[in-house]
């Protein structure tokens, strides 16, 4: 089969199985519910995450840090949050 939707000479690329939620340590449900609570949703980052739990939550305190961190810098949280939303959105991030 050729044209739209085909594969025929395109390398496959292997997929990762995120856990279920069930399946997920208590940490990180915990996290995830924040998310559905806000969002409505969870991202598929978190399920992807779950997978090796000490880099999610490494990359979390990250996150919450850029996001929340010490106010020495003078950039408050709403500035903060801008500066994401433009980020995102300069690169197609829907997040």
């Amino acid at each position: 089969m050729t044209g739209a939707g085909s594969t025929e000479g395109l390398e496959r690329i292997g997929r990762l199985r995120a856990p279920d939620p069930g399946q997920w340590p208590a940490e990180i449900a915990e996290l995830a519910s924040g998310f559905a609570d806000k969002m409505g949703f969870v991202p598929n980052v978190i399920g992807n995450f779950a997978l090796l739990p000490a880099h999610f939550l490494s990359w979390w305190a990250y996150f919450d840090d850029l996001m929340r961190g010490s106010s020495e810098s003078g950039v408050t949280k709403t500035q903060r949050e801008m500066i994401a939303v433009v980020v995102s959105a300069a690169n197609g991030c829907h997040y």
